[in-house]
């Protein structure tokens, strides 16, 4: 009995590591396929129009130049914003506003309070 117990959690168990490592996968599939199409895009620009920033298919942001400090603050650290996700300062995809997201949560701290 124990052991028909123990044997169908085991497969149950590796079922769903197989099912993670599946979407594991899936998004760093997604993540490089993100990569490489917003490098193309700018790529099929002739060279004077190429400004490594932009929105992949209209949605995707992504800047491969090199942020300032203020411009990384903007997007990990900005009280100030509502937002949750902003444009993430360097490569594809979004950053966490940090703060906004501490605020939402219920976290009460003088350093995520913004308005």
């Amino acid at each position: 009995m124990i052991d028909n117990v123990r044997t169908d959690l085991s497969r149950r168990a590796d079922t769903a590591r197989s099912e993670v490592e599946d979407l594991i996968w899936l998004m760093r599939m997604a993540v490089i396929g993100a990569f490489a199409g917003a490098i193309y895009t700018e790529l099929r620009k002739p060279p004077e129009q190429r400004t490594w920033h932009g929105k992949l298919l209209g949605v995707v942001p992504y800047d491969f130049r090199m942020p300032s400090l203020e411009k990384l603050r903007q997007a990990y650290w900005n009280p100030h914003s509502p937002k949750i996700f902003t444009d993430r300062p360097l490569g594809v995809g979004w950053a966490v506003n940090i703060p906004t997201v501490l605020r939402r949560l219920g976290v009460r701290s003088e350093m995520t309070k913004g308005r």
